[in-house]
């Protein structure tokens, strides 16, 4: 299969798997089924018809607007598509056509749904860190059968993976809490972090630090940037950066491991 097509089928399915992402943002935090009813106006309670739920071109033909009541349709609809079909066709370029890149997509789809509901809530729900957890440990094993050389080097460096990325983050917070007797981040990173550091370890244990470190830097320079435009100290989410420090640190393993490693 040709990397254009590889790529565009990605984006198609991507663009279709956003709009899944966007009911389990909006209905995952409230507690409600992911699968029925339909989706409807939160106004009028209209169910929205088929033909209203094209990923994107149907918010962009209704101007995003309820074609019955014409409530506004908040743009964060299409952007969460955008970017779940944006990280999948990134996934095609980093795995291409092999069995990791379906896998690897997935998650995408799973740390953006996280990072979204982050942002507003300052809320990583167990409903989802803890099946995303699970699968991963179901999934890598067999993955790393079928998709690698060296599976039993893939599965150990997954559990290790979990173990260091997940500890690491307990002690810190252990730590922080015991010193200055405040509550720093919450135990969703943590958990969090075990499926983080699953698939980070996956590729190579090596990879954990970098992602770490990838999502220090992207959290101090928002932090920076928080501080100096509201003029103010206050917690903000930590999920978030480490999801897009993992995300990079996958899309650029194998020049990290060829640069800095020299054991890809």
């Amino acid at each position: 299969m040709s990397t254009p097509l590889l790529l565009t089928m990605l984006g198609v399915y991507g663009l279709i798997v956003g709009s899944f992402v966007n009911v389990v943002i909006v209905r995952v935090p409230s507690e409600e089924s992911i699968l029925h009813p339909r989706s409807k106006c939160p106004l009028c309670q209209t169910p929205i018809a088929l033909r209203d739920n094209v990923p994107v071109l149907s918010w962009v033909l209704l101007r995003g607007r309820c074609r019955t009541c014409r409530e506004p349709i908040p743009v964060g609809y299409p952007l969460v598509e955008l970017s779940n079909a944006v990280l999948w066709a990134l996934a095609g370029v980093r795995f291409g056509a092999g069995w990791e890149v379906v896998p690897f997509a997935v998650l995408f789809s799973v740390l953006l749904a996280l990072t979204v509901i982050d942002l507003e809530l300052y809320l990583l729900p167990n409903a989802i860190t803890y099946p995303a957890a699970i699968v991963s440990v179901l999934v890598i094993p067999p993955l790393a059968l079928v998709a690698t050389d060296t599976p039993r080097n893939h599965i150990v460096g997954a559990l290790i993976g979990a173990v260091a990325y997940a500890g690491g983050l307990l002690l810190v917070l252990v730590l922080y809490e015991l010193r200055t007797k405040r509550q720093g981040m919450g135990m969703g990173d943590v958990k969090l972090a075990v499926t983080l550091g699953l698939w980070l370890g996956y590729l190579h244990p090596i990879l954990v630090l970098y992602g770490l470190l990838a999502a220090s830097i992207v959290g101090l320079v928002v932090g920076a940037g928080i501080l100096l435009v509201r003029r103010e100290s206050r917690p903000y989410p930590f999920g978030p950066w480490l999801a897009l420090g993992t995300v990079v640190t996958i899309l650029a393993s194998n020049w990290i491991l060829d640069t800095f490693v020299n054991l890809n």
